[in-house]
Formats: structure tokens, sequence, C-alpha cells
């Protein structure tokens, strides 16, 4: 009866949980993936010394790659603008040094940022376009990890991401009646690397900050034209919110049970490694 009563006082507010759910998920993934990292770089400083801190980079090569394609993709798309990519590069580690507001290197006595692969390419000057590409280049890496991600699910568990795996008896499967196990030895990891290189780096960003701003105002007063000149309903508006909030939060519940899995078995080499 308490359960009840609670669930009724609630019910007017479940939404807003779910949409700001989508934040404290994400900010915990954010605190898993970089407790997991912390954990690898001390697995390699013990097995490897000052060379171990490229282990994380070396496991995250399937990431990166992919990452790089991405924006190589992207690129090749505006070809008919003027884009033409001059090199694409992979394994080769290198200092990422920091810059100032003026675009001058700066020195930091913190641990350096690395950067593992590198696509370079040549677009004509003062285009609109040019931004266009700049931008989409730029957050390329955010949709192929996406597409990948969710490749990977299905080839893990036999569900697409947006289904929620319930039963009759509204019990969770992990795996479609049927589905082959041993999916589970490869695509946890590939998961893990994929998404650990999704986020678009502060210098991909930086090119495509004008891109992204611009696309995000005009979406803004669309869908507040459509709002205004259709007579939307706010809760028609709240529904929908929920609907893709439930998704994505279910979307992060995954990712992090995978980032707890994979965070135990760091711990439990990391405690054996120090006696």
């Amino acid at each position: 009866m308490t359960n009840t009563r609670l669930m009724q006082q609630l019910a007017p507010y479940l939404p807003w949980l779910i949409i700001i759910a989508v934040f404290v998920l994400f900010a915990l993934l954010r605190a898993t993936r970089k407790g997991l990292r912390q954990r690898v770089d001390e697995i390699g400083y013990h097995l490897f010394g000052q060379r171990g801190l490229f282990v994380w980079f070396w496991l995250n090569a399937p990431g990166v790659m992919l990452h790089e394609m991405s924006h190589a993709i992207a690129v090749l798309f505006f070809a008919p603008f003027g884009f033409r990519i001059t090199s694409i590069t992979f394994f080769h580690i290198k200092p990422l040094a920091e810059r100032d507001a003026r675009g001058r290197a700066m020195h930091s006595g913190s641990r350096q940022s690395l950067q593992l692969g590198e696509v370079q390419y040549v677009r004509p000057q003062g285009r609109i376009m040019s931004y266009v590409g700049d931008g989409l280049s730029g957050v390329a890496p955010l949709f192929g990890g996406i597409i990948a991600f969710i490749f990977l699910y299905w080839v893990a568990t036999g569900y697409n991401l947006w289904d929620i795996p319930l039963d009759a008896s509204l019990h969770l499967q992990i795996l479609r009646p049927g589905w082959p196990l041993w999916t589970l030895i490869f695509a946890p990891y590939l998961i893990l690397t994929v998404t650990s290189e999704l986020w678009p780096s502060s210098q991909d960003w930086k090119g495509a900050r004008w891109f992204v701003c611009t696309f995000l105002v005009i979406v803004a007063l669309a869908l507040f034209a459509f709002w205004h000149f259709h007579n939307i309903q706010q809760a028609d508006v709240l529904a929908v919110s929920t609907f893709i909030a439930s998704r994505i939060n279910f979307a992060l519940l995954i990712l992090l049970a995978l980032d707890l899995a994979f965070l135990i078995v760091a711990e439990m080499i990391v405690s054996a490694l120090r006696r």
C-alpha cells in the first residue's frame, strides 16, 4: 500500500525524473570510464613502466580507427565542394599540444594529452559549405560511434537498442532466445572501445563549434515555430521527450553495466599487482 501511494505521488514528476536521469547517468558513465582508464594506466605502468601509459590507447585502437574513419567519410561527402583528404594517420602516438585563445602552444605540468590518429584535409576558404563540412566532419565520430554501438548491441544480444528486452512476465532478457553466446566474447570489448572514442575531441569541437551552435539555434527556432503555429500541447512534447529519454537511459545503463564489469576486473588485477 505504501509503495502504491508513493508511486501515485511520484507519477506527475516521473517524466521529468526520466529526463533528468539522462544527465545523471551520463555523469556516472563519465566517472566510471575515467576510473577504468586510471586503473588501466596503473596496470600498464606496473607491467611496462612509462610506456605502459600507452596501453589505454592501444586497447582503444578499434575505436580510434572508427573515430578517424568517421572524420574521413564526412570529408569524402564534401568532395564535390572542394574538400580533399591529404593524410590519414593511425597508430602514431604523439603529444597533443594545448593551445591558448591565440592558438599558441601552452606547457602544462599535468598529464599530457596524446593523439593516436589524425585526418588532415584541405578545402576552399570563405565558403558556407566549407564551414558546414568542417562542422559535420568534426562531429562525425559521434554519429559513427552511435551507429557502431547500435550494431554491436544487436550482434551481442539479438535485440535492437531501442527495444527494451522484456518477456511476457516483464523479466529482463539479456539475449534473444536462441541467440549464440559466443558473440559476448568480443562484442562487449568492441562496445567499450567505440564508445570510449565516439566523443569528438576538443580540437574537433573547435572546428565544429560555429556549425553546431548555428544548427542548434535553427532547430530551436524551428521547434518553437512548429509549437506556436500548430498549437502543440505541452503534454505531447513532454511525452515525446520522455520516450526519447527512456531509450537514452537504457543505452546509458548498458554502457554503465559494462563499465562496472570491466572496472571490477581491472580493480582485481590492480590489487594483485600491488601485492
